[in-house]
């Protein structure tokens, strides 16, 4: 049993470490870099890294959430008519809330980039029309706002999680 609970904390970790750090530096370092360089240097670049980027940290998320929840019923399983009876269970129960809602605004931030992508695509070598323009301006305010809420939720499912055993 040892070597499960040493492998589960290890893939939690790890997988938990890559998703929540890629989506805060995104957040709060690339993103806000690419769009004071303007969209001639932020579109290619997002085009690049979206449709590798984004599989990847819902990969890692999956993973993550997957080993967090079998962790958190490994480790209480003949306790859980009283998990909410403690500060244990509640930081877990946060953490895992907010990792849901991160998750569920990976998925969105997923759906935009396929559009997003798709939509660079067809007027790459021409200027947007006046609608394309407009399309990717909402699009590339819908990522920003999924990106930093992302960060936000995924700080709090960290912070939460690894304060769970002193609470």
């Amino acid at each position: 049993m040892n070597e499960e609970f040493v492998i589960l904390r290890i893939l939690h970790i790890v997988f938990g470490v890559f998703w929540a750090g890629s989506a805060i530096f995104l957040a709060t370092i690339l993103e806000p870099r690419l769009r004071a360089l303007g969209p001639a240097v932020q579109g290619p670049v997002m085009r690049a890294l979206i449709p590798v980027m984004v599989p990847a940290m819902l990969f890692s998320a999956t993973i993550t959430i997957a080993a967090g929840i079998t962790l958190a019923l490994r480790l209480r399983w003949d306790d859980l008519d009283s998990f909410l009876n403690t500060g244990w269970g509640w930081a877990i129960l946060i953490g895992f809330v907010a990792s849901m809602v991160a998750y569920t605004i990976g998925m969105m931030t997923s759906a935009a980039g396929r559009r997003m992508v798709a939509l660079g695509d067809s007027i790459e070598g021409r200027p947007p029309t006046p609608d394309e323009g407009a399309r990717i301006q909402q699009l590339g305010s819908r990522l920003t706002l999924y990106g930093r809420a992302n960060a936000v939720l995924v700080i709090i499912a960290v912070v939460s999680m690894a304060s769970a055993r002193f609470v």
